[in-house]
């Protein structure tokens, strides 16, 4: 090879190469090779080798080796089959062929390179099969008696999951007629549904063997001599042949998907429990549409009809108004028809993705059972509803599924668990293959599944949702703090505990709606933020809010699940969710598995800084942080199988429920008299020990008077969302004179002591009422319980499900009793209605406090009837000596501010009694009754009776001796007197129920659906409590507005007192308050800022210090 290099600096690149190729092409090698046959390479060289073994059994004809001779076999018979012609290899391979397909005739089945081999006067099986490769490729011809099972005996041998040795029999009669019999515990399967005894066949059945062999039936001769039978009647014989070869041609093609869909509708037609919630869904769906639409309706039409009042004749254009009324009103029709539209779109998606889901989880849950039972694995699976965490929130969309289908798992002296579909997916992976293992006798230390863990049952629980707590933010918009105990929903529509958390407002303002282009000077200083461009120029503010989430502690949570509670949540924008840890404190003593519930502290404390959007605005008017409490099984709670849902079940204490459903409220009344200034003053209230209505009004004979009713709820006294408006009419009468040594009172409270030698305010007429209603429905729990441990004692063989419902119903009988007592003889303190009074009242006011029953609609404290006037709440709770005794309204002067107070003017002439006419006798008592109607905005608008009875003197004079001994005395003076009132809107709905909703779920969940004694199934109650999660939801966004509204009222109340001018004549403190303090510190005392000189002034004209 000649190459051209160059030694200019140019040409280095191109030299460099030309260098490195030919020292490259130095080092090829070449190899001669023979242009030969392979085949005939491979002859000749057998030929070598068979010519060299022959000459080695020359050398040694002594020596006769066996390996030599195989190997000479061996290569003789490769030398054969190379020399061999293709036409001879073509002629073996049919008669291979032919010899298969007679053996698998004779086996039942014909295959054929195009596909079937059909008879036409045979009766024959063709399987079905997912892969369209494998779908409709074996035939099995049946004979008239044809056995099928896993046993090699059997004609037809099928191997899977649910196959048992001996499955089932087909016999062919001699009419035609095919039969098929299935064996005892052999799972089969024609046309979708279970058979368990002898079934006739049609042509083109669908037949489903164990868990996945599905095969079609033909049976040609039957179908044409049906076919014949069915049209001989309407057709003529000409038009036989035609119709005939039209049916064959339209014969539907019944594939593996149709078969397989067909077997899951069928056992979810067949009374499935989880259906028919679907259905109850459906229809609860359509019920609420129906009133929504309607509610709409009405609200666009009161909207245009102000709007139409609103504009005034002058103010109407001259033309073109009523096409702008019929406009609007076209459009807000338009609005309510999309706003529909969109509903009923979101509910049918949401309705296809359950029905979805629910046939995926039972395709499931058989295949699961069956691996579970074929491995003696002694768990069951079972298809049942919950609600997702994402539906407990307030902020889920309307219209969509409240619940999603899970699995519930079973295993005998275990707890119950409950999976997901995606974790029963996961696990059937490992089942499969533990399966595998299984039928391959794996040993049971080489099984992999051993290092991963059983995945039939899981022995270690991750943590579990107790539920989820929301609290609405609307506080935000009032600047106040929420300090509220939020009910914690569980995924059954129950409560499972209460979150304390406190939300509130540090820095920033917000406004009612977003302002673009707001210029506001003050913008800065409300925590706003501005936006500059590369200049410097400002392009826009955006508003900063900072508001601050604690998390207290959790109360009533069930024990189970109480070890290492977290709480954990996504406030607004945030990308990462927020996990409050709970308190770990060595002091604090574990829980004790004699506890029903527990307590976790935390000490989560968060500020957040948003910005102040439209959403943002949308989000905390409508919305509501929903925060999530997850928990872990304690150990040693759940070693029975229903020891951990009686331990959950004893989490609704008697005081939660009835604390939901009842608020105090109290009713203060003063009597005010014209004073020597022409003012008029409230008189003194003497406290007596004879007397029980909070002392002894001191009035003057022949003095102008007035009353002054008061009414307030008192804080802390339950979770009923109970908010008085206003005092409507104020009455007084029923004049009662007593002497207090010749007559007994009339006191209707029923006293340990029987002391008791006076009158109070004191009723039972709701009160028994309230024990009523609460009795009937013990009663008809207690009926309901004996019915069915009766049911369930007179079994014969009872299951393991037996059992454990026996068990429940027992421990549910026994706190029944418990129950039944607390309404005869509730415990002082128990906080349910009636129990006696364990407190001490402040002065003035009542011991014992009577009850008012409003009996309100359960589901949305709504009134079943207007309850105004005649009708309203309290109208017939009369006190003792009240029946038949004339009352006079009152003319109400003036209403309060501050609070919910009225003044009436009251001439006591109007009575006509010689007992307030003259001066009272040192013995005697007046007694006469206040009766004030309020009206309730919250929980229902409504009105409300409230009465009071109050003690009166009437004297001519003080004397100069009672009036020093009042002064010179150190004892505080009272001007008011007090009752308090406990309001119960309903009787809780845990008392209603028949049995606990984890009861009702699991009955539910096994199809145990006969009816019950009120003609309701399981299901259908089941349901009916977990569409009750919007109601709750709704009631608790009640409640806590009325708690912002409380403490909105009593900030302003704050407000007003120390802006206000301090009144010389209400005298609270007398001249040694303020020996302590300096004269630096007189001038400013709680928050009011008074000169010195004004303090001594004061101090000169009344010998005290007044503020």
């Amino acid at each position: 090879m000649i190459a051209t290099i160059s030694p200019a600096a140019d040409n280095y690149e191109e030299t460099l190469s030309t260098l490195r190729y030919a020292d490259r092409a130095k080092r090829i090698v070449n190899h001669a090779v023979v242009n030969e046959d392979p085949n005939a390479k491979v002859i000749r060289e057998l030929r070598e080798e068979v010519e060299k073994l022959r000459e080695q059994l020359s050398q040694a004809e002594a020596m006769k080796a066996p390996e030599l001779k195989e190997k000479l076999e061996e290569s003789e018979k490769l030398i054969k089959e190379l020399t061999v012609t293709w036409e001879e290899k073509l002629r073996k391979t049919e008669e291979i062929a032919q010899e298969r397909q007679r053996q698998l005739e004779s086996m039942g089945i014909s295959l054929e390179t195009s596909g079937i081999k059909v008879g036409d006067d045979k009766c024959y099986l063709v399987n079905l099969n997912a892969d369209p490769a494998l779908n409709e490729l074996l035939v099995y011809y049946l004979k008239d008696h044809t056995r099928v099972g896993a046993d090699t005996s059997q004609d037809i041998q099928l191997f899977g999951i649910g196959i048992q040795p001996e499955h089932c029999e087909i016999d062919i009669a001699s009419d035609g007629e095919v039969t098929l019999t299935p064996k005892e515990n052999a799972r089969s399967c024609v046309n979708g549904a279970l058979v368990c005894s002898a079934t006739q066949l049609w042509h083109g059945d669908r037949i489903l063997w164990g868990n996945n062999h599905f095969f079609r039936i033909n049976l040609p001769k039957r179908k044409r001599r049906d076919w014949l039978k069915d049209f001989e009647k309407e057709t003529s014989p000409a038009e036989h042949d035609l119709d005939a070869a039209s049916e064959a041609s339209s014969e539907p093609d019944y594939n593996y998907e149709f078969a397989q869909m067909e077997v899951i509708m069928k056992t979810l037609n067949s009374n499935d429990p989880v259906q028919n919630v679907v259905q109850a869904l459906e229809k609860q769906y359509l019920e609420e549409k129906r009133s929504a639409l309607e509610e709409q309706r009405l609200m666009y039409e009161r909207e245009l009809e102000q709007l139409r009042q609103q504009l005034s004749p002058e103010r109407q254009p001259p033309s073109g108004g009523p096409d702008r009324l019929s406009y609007s009103s076209q459009t807000a029709q338009q609005k309510v028809t999309q706003w529909a539209e969109e509903r009923d779109e979101l509910f049918r998606q949401s309705l296809a993705k359950l029905r979805e889901q629910l046939v995926k989880a039972n395709t499931l849950v058989r295949e699961a059972n069956f691996l579970a039972e074929e491995m003696s694995k002694l768990t069951d699976y079972q298809v049942t509803l919950q609600i997702p965490a994402t539906n407990l929130s307030a902020n889920r969309k309307r219209g969509a599924i409240v619940s999603e289908p899970a699995i519930q798992v079973r295993r005998k002296g275990k707890s119950t668990q409950v999976w997901t579909i995606e974790k029963l997916e996961n696990k059937l992976i490992d089942m499969r293959d533990l399966y595998q293992e299984w039928k391959e006798n794996v040993p049971e230390a080489k099984r992999l599944y051993g290092k991963r863990g059983d995945p039939f049952y899981e022995a270690q629980e991750n943590h579990n949702l107790i539920g989820v707590a929301n609290v609405f933010l609307e506080c935000l918009f009032c600047d106040v703090k929420l300090q509220y105990a939020v009910p914690i929903i569980s995924q059954q529509g129950e409560v499972a505990g209460r979150l304390h958390v406190e939300v509130m407002r540090v820095t920033g303002a917000v406004p009612e709606r977003v302002v673009e282009d707001d210029s506001s000077e003050n913008s800065s200083e409300s925590g706003s933020l501005e936006v500059v461009d590369g200049s410097g120029e400002i392009i826009h503010r955006v508003k900063k809010l900072t508001c601050r989430v604690k998390i207290k502690e959790a109360t009533g949570l069930p024990l189970s699940l109480s070890n290492f509670v977290f709480c954990q949540y996504t406030f607004w924008d945030q990308c990462e969710s927020a996990v409050a840890a709970p308190v770990v404190d060595p002091d604090v003593p574990s829980p004790q598995s004699k506890d029903a519930q527990y307590t976790v502290t935390f000490s989560h404390c968060k500020d957040y800084v948003v910005n102040v959007t439209e959403e943002f605005l949308e989000f905390i008017s409508d919305g509501a942080l929903a925060i999530e409490v997850w928990g872990h099984r304690c150990a040693g709670n759940g070693s029975s199988v229903w020891e951990v849902d009686s331990l959950h079940a004893k989490t609704r204490t008697l005081h939660d429920r009835w604390n939901e459903v009842t608020r105090r409220i109290e009713m203060w009344i003063s009597i005010l008299e014209l004073n020597e200034l022409g003012e008029y003053a409230a008189v003194e209230l003497h406290q007596a020990k004879d007397v029980n209505t909070g002392g002894v009004f001191q009035l003057r004979q022949g003095h102008s008077r007035r009353v002054q009713v008061t009414v307030k709820p008192v804080q802390h006294s339950g979770t009923l969302p109970l908010m008085v408006e206003a005092i409507l009419s104020v009455s007084i009468g029923c004049v009662t004179a007593r002497s207090t040594k010749l007559q007994r009172g009339l006191d209707s409270y029923q006293r340990d002591d029987e002391d008791g030698d006076d009158m109070d305010s004191y009723q039972e007429e709701d009160l028994n009422c309230v024990r009523e209603r609460w009795s009937d429905a013990l009663i008809k729990r207690r009926e309901y319980l004996d019915e069915q441990i009766k049911k369930v004692s007179n079994k014969k063989d009872k299951t393991e499900d037996d059992v454990e419902r026996e068990a429940r119903l027992v421990e549910q009988w026994v706190g029944l009793t418990e129950e039944r007592n607390a309404v005869l003889v509730p415990a002082p303190g128990s906080g349910i209605p009636g129990a006696p009074a364990d407190w001490i009242p402040p002065s003035g006011m009542e011991t014992h406090i009577p009850v008012l029953f409003l009996d309100l609609n359960a589901d949305d404290l709504s009134a079943n009837e207007q309850l105004v006037g005649p009708h309203a709440s309290g109208v017939n709770s009369i006190l003792p000596k009240e029946h038949g005794s004339q009352f006079f309204y009152l003319p109400i002067i003036k209403h309060s501010d501050d609070e919910v107070s009225a003044t009436a003017s009251w001439d006591s002439s109007v009575h006509d009694s010689v007992h307030l006419n003259r001066v009272t006798p040192q013995n005697e008592r007046i007694y006469l009754i206040v009766k004030t109607t309020v009206q309730l905005s919250h929980p229902a608008a409504m009105e409300l009776v409230l009465r009071k009875r109050i003690a009166a003197n009437i004297y001519n004079k003080q004397s100069f001796t009672q009036s020093l001994k009042r002064r010179i005395s150190l004892k505080n003076i009272f001007y008011s007197c007090g009752v308090t009132y406990e309001i119960v809107s309903n009787i809780p709905k845990a008392t209603e129920e028949i049995e606990d909703r984890e009861t009702l779920a699991l009955l539910a969940a096994r199809s145990e659906n006969e009816g019950t004694s009120d003609g309701e199934t399981y299901i259908e109650k089941y349901t009916r409590g977990v569409l009750q999660v919007e109601n709750i939801l709704s009631l608790e966004r009640l409640r806590q507005a009325v708690t912002v509204k409380e403490a909105l009222s009593t900030r302003a109340r704050h407000i007003r007192r120390s802006l206000s001018t301090p009144n010389v004549h209400n005298v609270s403190s007398s001249r040694p308050d303020l020996s302590g303090f300096d004269e630096d510190d007189k001038v400013c005392i709680y928050g009011h800022c008074w000169v010195t000189s004004r303090i001594q002034a004061l101090e000169n004209i009344t010998g005290i210090y007044t503020f």
